[in-house]
């Protein structure tokens, strides 16, 4: 399939048991009760013919959290491997808790691994992006040319549970990765599910910093709020980028209650493909 061709989802989970079962293991029942809708696992092979299906390239986003949750985490290792095995499909992202002794280290594996970027979670880990102990750390991803995508705001993890299951949603404010956004200027950040509720910061640290990206996975197109759609047809509409959640979301299916929004070609193209592939470091489509 050409390149051009597709759509660029900023925000896939591995759909496996290992990570459903293992990684989310008590935090699954919260998500689905979230969402409302079961998550099903998958297989690798299923997933990537979805993908192929839908004419879609995910991002493939890996989990780092033993840490903090005491739950097992999902290999770089494997999404190096699952990203050259189905490299039309995928493009990896590995994940590594920032306060893990070796977290430098591990980093600096990703470029022999293929990984293209970083996934963090602030809330699962436990840690606070805008904090001097991780400053080293986004230090070493910004050397090492990574790509770094992190979850913001709410979070379906513990959701509607006592104390949230203990998870904290305020590490995950948008603003708190303002200090990395600002120290590190050359490094792309692309927050993830538009901040909400916090997206006022969101469309605030995407309007101030140029490398500072926004992924709308986790939403109903037609809940997003009016503001946020209102930047993005306009100031932000090189910055915003189309993402699922998946397996949280079915990807074909939230593309189609974007496409909904009717908001123009030249919009709908930078959402759907361009924004993605500048964050990623790619050449935009031409048509």
């Amino acid at each position: 399939m050409a390149e051009r061709q597709l759509i660029i989802d900023s925000h896939v989970h591995l759909a496996t048991e290992a990570w459903i079962d293992g990684s989310l293991g008590p935090y699954r029942a919260s998500v689905e009760e979230y969402f409302r809708r079961p998550i099903l696992i998958r297989s690798v092979e299923t997933m990537a013919a979805e993908y192929e299906a839908a004419g879609m390239r995910g991002i493939l986003l890996g989990w780092d959290a033993e840490r903090s949750s005491g739950r097992p985490g999902i290999p770089n290792d494997l999404i190096a491997a699952i990203c050259r095995r189905f490299g039309d499909q995928f493009v990896g992202f590995g994940s590594v808790d920032p306060l893990r002794p070796n977290a430098v280290a591990e980093l600096e594996r990703f470029p022999d691994l293929g990984l293209t970027g970083l996934k963090v979670h602030p809330t699962v880990q436990a840690f606070d992006p805008s904090s001097d102990d991780v400053q080293p750390f986004f230090e070493a991803a910004a050397r090492l040319h990574l790509r770094v995508i992190t979850h913001a705001g709410m979070s379906a993890l513990g959701a509607a549970r006592p104390g949230g299951q203990g998870l904290r949603i305020d590490l995950a404010r948008p603003a708190l990765f303002d200090r990395v956004a600002a120290q590190f200027p050359e490094m792309p950040i692309m927050l993830a599910h538009i901040g909400a509720p916090w997206e006022a910061e969101t469309i605030a640290m995407a309007l101030h910093k140029s490398n500072v990206y926004v992924d709308i996975s986790g939403w109903k197109a037609k809940y997003l709020p009016v503001p946020f759609v209102r930047e993005l047809k306009g100031r932000l509409r090189a910055q915003v980028c189309f993402g699922s959640d998946y397996p949280m979301f079915d990807p074909l299916e939230h593309l189609n209650d974007v496409r909904a929004l009717d908001l123009g070609a030249e919009v709908s193209e930078g959402l759907t493909r361009n924004n993605a592939r500048r964050f990623l470091g790619i050449a935009p489509t031409v048509q």
